[in-house]
């Protein structure tokens, strides 16, 4: 009993090792918070959204669903997306040696879900929001970029994921989808945001694999971080989200 109790917690173990390799992934071992530029604990960003599916406007409803809404007016639509960057407790660090950070869907913050972000002088590194329809994020290149790269540097990268993440607005699998990343730096861009124009680095990203290929385009800027993600799913959909308030 003690051996079949024993190969179980090995094998999920290994399962959710599988699930998060990004092995070219610079991570640091200690102090993993207090080098932090951007993603600073106790800071605060707000992000608008968009939803584009067959020419159409959506609107998140009721982000523990995957629901989508055409109704401006719909009073369980979710209008902002606030990222905090928090202090866990002790050993309860959600992704080991990640800065913690906690998605909150608001107005209507039914759920909220605790994931990590990396940052160093190599490397910037975030999991995207994935509850409800956001879940199809997990199908596309996370936002990611190696820092003082000229311009045209491509590096590659690959993730296994499960097919609880599996879904027809987009993408269906069975058992795990190997994803198989591309990144490359293609330019510098100043882009009007709600914070002023910025300056940023432009990244074109794929995630290529047995059942498609879904798109990234990220703008990074040295004070903020990600600004601008532009994602196109495996369906043709596009999500686009914008930084509009940083806060302490």
């Amino acid at each position: 009993m003690k051996i079949n109790k024993l190969i179980i917690t090995a094998l999920l173990i290994s399962s959710l090792c599988m699930a998060q390799q990004y092995d070219g992934l610079k991570i640091e071992k200690s102090k993993v918070d207090k080098n932090n530029v951007i993603y600073q604990i106790r800071k605060t960003f707000r992000y608008s959204y968009s939803i584009q599916k067959n020419e159409n406007k959506y609107f998140l409803v009721n982000n523990t669903e995957d629901s989508l809404s055409t109704n401006e007016l719909d009073k369980n639509r979710i209008d902002v997306i606030k990222m905090s960057v928090i202090k866990p407790k002790m050993f309860q660090r959600t992704n080991k040696n990640q800065t913690e950070i906690r998605y909150i869907f608001e107005p209507n913050p039914r759920s909220r879900s605790s994931t990590g972000v990396v940052e160093n002088k190599e490397n910037v590194w975030i999991h995207p929001p994935r509850m409800g329809f956001l879940n199809a994020l997990e199908t596309c290149p996370f936002p990611y970029i190696k820092l003082n790269k000229p311009v045209g540097y491509i590096w590659t990268d690959k993730m296994n994921i499960g097919d609880h993440r599996s879904n027809k607005q987009w993408g269906e699998w069975k058992g795990r989808l190997l994803l198989d990343y591309t990144y490359k730096i293609v330019g510098k861009e100043a882009i009007k945001t709600s914070l002023g124009s910025l300056d940023c680095s432009k990244i074109e990203s794929t995630a290529k694999s047995n059942i498609g290929e879904s798109k990234l385009v990220s703008f990074y800027n040295d004070k903020y971080g990600f600004v601008k993600l532009e994602y196109t799913l495996m369906t043709g959909s596009q999500i686009e989200i914008n930084l509009v308030e940083v806060s302490e």
